[in-house]
């Protein structure tokens, strides 16, 4: 099973590329959203000067955010940079389009974006919003084509499972959305967010709550879709968020998202919280988790450190990641959330 890391990027992200790299993280990619984040190709152009193994990647590109001639162009540059060794992630932006108060994209339309990255990757040319578009980079520009790069799929449930499958693309999923089984066949990375705990530490130390806290915001802004569903906390984050002026509200429900938790969110985010909402436990107990995830056939994990001390969450959970052979299966130590559910033909 890969160990994977994914970053809501900032300017240091570069950097902390390069220690997931020297850590032994296979790939590390970034998000893609513009309004709240640090530069996408910017960032990953970076790393990719700076690292020479680790996979990039970016999760993900969206049909609503830049044309499509945008995204392919950019696509290219950062496949070019990082010969051989970039991803690229594509889904239907529910975060990013509810930035802009918009639906997320249908599905078909992320499958036939898809196809059209592809044909303009490989120098073909696509009709496109009632025009013919085309990559016109000349030898001068450094970048030529055919390009090929893997295509994965940010998908959470059978639409978009079924994108993935036919366009022959990996699958990114979170375990913790919604109460459905996650398939794990083929090549998929489950996005996991917490923190690994100190020794002694408790769930609602001041550390924990600043590097487990981005991933327990994710779980509120799920609500009853989520791992805290009838929670008391999930219900009354819900009712805050509904009493925001509602041409506001698309803005306050994700600020700070997977960085730092908004002044609202902190109001609900406890020991609790962090415990059922994320994947928060001690060196010992994520061992035998991510090595139960394996067992039930997953091929990856994409781990988001955050906080205060970016390097710190990396080396903890590789730690961790790497103890997973050496720990004893203790059924009564298992964790029995049903967000880590998994569906497998080996399960």
């Amino acid at each position: 099973m890969e160990i994977n890391c994914v970053f809501a990027p900032a300017l240091d992200t570069p950097e902390h590329i390069t220690i997931a790299e020297d850590l032994g993280y296979t790939r590390g990619w970034v998000y893609d959203v513009p309004v709240s984040y640090a530069d996408t190709g910017a960032t990953v152009a970076t790393a990719a000067a700076l690292t020479d193994r680790i996979r990039l990647g970016v999760a993900v590109f969206t049909p609503h955010l830049r044309h499509l001639t945008t995204n392919a162009a950019l696509i290219a540059h950062l496949a070019t940079v990082a010969p051989g060794r970039f991803d690229a992630g594509v889904g239907a932006g529910f975060t990013s389009s509810t930035y802009l108060n918009r639906n997320p994209s249908r599905w078909a339309d992320v499958e036939v974006y898809v196809e059209a990255l592809r044909r303009l990757l490989a120098g073909g040319e696509v009709e496109w919003e009632n025009s013919v578009v085309r990559l016109m980079h000349s030898p001068a520009s450094g970048i030529s084509f055919p390009i090929e790069v893997p295509f994965w799929i940010a998908a959470h449930g059978p639409k978009g499972l079924g994108v993935a499958e036919r366009l022959g693309a990996g699958v990114v999923t979170s375990p913790a959305h919604g109460g459905q089984p996650v398939s794990v066949a083929g090549p998929c990375q489950l996005l996991l967010h917490g923190t690994v705990l100190d020794d002694g530490e408790d769930l609602d130390s001041p550390r924990v709550l600043d590097a487990a806290g981005p991933g327990a915001s994710l779980a509120l802004h799920m609500g009853q879709n989520g791992p805290l569903a009838g929670m008391e906390e999930a219900i009354g984050y819900e009712a805050a968020v509904a009493s925001i002026d509602e041409r506001r509200r698309h803005l306050e429900l994700y600020r700070g998202h997977l960085m730092s938790p908004s002044p609202l969110d902190r109001e609900f985010i406890n020991g609790d919280v962090i415990e059922r909402g994320t994947t928060t436990g001690t060196r010992e107990q994520l061992a035998r988790h991510l090595r139960r995830l394996e067992d039930a056939g997953a091929t990856a994990v994409l781990y988001q450190p955050a906080g205060s001390d970016i390097p710190r969450e990396l080396a903890a959970f590789k730690e961790a990641a790497d103890m997973r052979y050496d720990v004893s299966h203790d059924a009564s130590q298992d964790d029995t959330r049903p967000a880590w559910h998994l569906s497998s033909p080996t399960a």
